[in-house]
């Protein structure tokens, strides 16, 4: 079998090239709204960690370097939120489309654990705990690296992890991290503006952290990140960037590589039949067949009449038969 795909691979990916025009990656993203998506429906020790300095919160006033007047600044917003987008990657998992669902699923996780994180956070700098591990012992994701690799279009990660900076007084990092935050797309157009949880009671804050691990563990006993450890960027986030890098891994042959990020890029981007015809190819090249024939069927769903993706069909058909075949002789 494995000499066989590497024997068709090579056709698959000129041929997907030559039809799907990658070069042009202007298709419109996923927005984070669900009501927008259904419009369009076709730190393991107690040591310092990014976020945090010597463990103490400073006086003084606050800055909010990127929270405009009427920022969301509520973390029921925020929760609902979460628990919409819960519920579009609930609707998209029925309908058998697993890497959209994944989409709105880490969108729903990301925004939980980091708010989840910052809480614990500022229990942590308020002088709860013998250390951060025991403080956040029971919390599934603890640091802000991982929680970003759930879904890079997220913009909470960011922005939670500049507040951390921020009530600390190291605002020079805090802007850093909040600029990256205001500039992804699904950032709020409102803005956001927690800042009040860092005078938040000590009763109060581990009543939220309690709430958020409950449902927490709701979306992650039905949805299981893969994470692959990728290197954290702000340009994770941008479909294009994600589509034109794979693409350009694919030509100098680092086929794992390229399918990791295909495969982020048509979380981001499912609208586009050219994501999920770089995604086929990749995950072929990757010699991730089953993945390659979930991705061809998920964007068969979304664009039932693409000729790309009929051609790529038939071409994995053929691929199998010839296996089949191949097996049948020895």
């Amino acid at each position: 079998m494995f000499l066989s795909l590497k024997k068709i691979v090579p056709l698959l990916l000129v041929l997907s090239l030559l039809l799907s025009g990658c070069s042009n990656t202007d298709s419109p993203k996923p927005d984070s709204s669900p009501s927008e998506q259904n419009k369009s429906d076709s730190e393991s020790s107690g040591g310092n960690t990014p976020g945090t300095s010597d463990g103490v919160i400073p006086s003084g006033p606050a800055s909010y370097p990127s929270s405009p007047e009427g920022a969301v600044s509520d973390t029921r917003s925020l929760i609902t939120f979460a628990d919409s987008c819960k519920s579009e990657g609930d609707r998209f998992s029925n309908l058998m489309m697993d890497e959209t669902a994944a989409y709105f699923y880490g969108m729903s996780g990301t925004a939980l654990s980091s708010l989840r994180l910052t809480a614990e956070r500022i229990l942590w700098l308020k002088g709860e705990g013998e250390n951060f591990a025991s403080l956040a012992d029971g919390s599934r994701y603890t640091d802000w690296d991982t929680i970003a690799e759930i879904c890079y279009a997220s913009p909470y990660p960011y922005y939670f992890e500049g507040l951390i900076y921020d009530v600390q007084g190291e605002t020079d990092k805090a802007s850093e991290l909040y600029g990256y935050a205001s500039i992804m797309p699904n950032f709020p157009e409102e803005g956001l503006n927690f800042y009040f949880l860092r005078d938040m009671s000590i009763t109060d804050l581990y009543t939220l952290r309690d709430e958020l691990r409950v449902k927490e563990n709701e979306l992650y006993s039905e949805y299981f990140p893969v994470l692959y450890g990728y290197e954290r960027s702000v340009y994770n986030g941008v479909s294009e960037y994600l589509l034109a890098d794979a693409i350009e891994k694919l030509e100098a042959g680092q086929y794992r590589d390229a399918f990791i990020s295909a495969r982020y890029a048509v979380r981001q981007n499912p609208r586009s039949e050219d994501y999920w015809t770089v995604a086929v190819v990749a995950a072929m090249s990757a010699d991730e067949p089953y993945l390659a024939v979930s991705f061809l069927d998920e964007g068969l769903k979304h664009f039932p009449d693409s000729e790309k993706l009929d051609i790529l069909k038939k071409s994995i058909n053929d691929m199998a038969a010839e296996i089949a075949k191949e097996v049948g002789e020895e």
